[in-house]
């Protein structure tokens, strides 16, 4: 039986940075994987927390972190979104973070990020919110380009 040899050594380094196994990464291919829609609204059972919107316009996606409180107190939190972005053009990594303040059912765009794509681009996105050190919620999304 002979071993597939992964299509861009960009992707494996990422897999492996990310502790994923290739046989997931063949699976989530394999079955269509996830695509980048125009645009990606949160799914309806996840209107509070983190969330990552996506909407893709030509060879750019707009990447963007919303965060929608369901404390019922203004609270001072953390945020960082990352982004890695690999393709035959090369690999991008990028992350942006800071503080926000938020109250009750408020929904707050913590950060807006465009990055290019084109058919075969993988991309890995991770937005995180904490109080201090401690987490409050994440959200991840995978996504390949067609």
């Amino acid at each position: 039986m002979s071993r597939q040899q992964p299509a861009s050594p960009h992707v494996d380094h990422l897999l492996l940075t990310l502790g994923l196994s290739v046989s997931l990464l063949s699976l989530l291919l394999l079955r269509g994987g996830p695509a980048a829609p125009d645009p990606s609204p949160p799914a309806p059972d996840d209107s509070t927390g983190a969330q990552i919107h996506t909407e893709r316009t030509g060879d750019r996606l707009q990447v963007q972190g919303v965060f929608v409180s369901e404390d019922a107190s203004a609270d001072t939190l953390r945020y960082e979104l990352s982004l890695c972005r690999s393709g035959a053009a090369g690999t991008t990594q990028t992350t942006q973070s800071g503080t926000f303040a938020t109250g009750p059912g408020q929904a707050d765009t913590l950060s807006t990020t465009q990055v290019n794509v084109q058919s075969g681009d993988t991309l890995t996105l991770h937005l995180r919110v904490r109080r201090g050190e401690t987490p409050i919620d994440s959200a991840r999304a995978w996504r390949t380009i067609r």
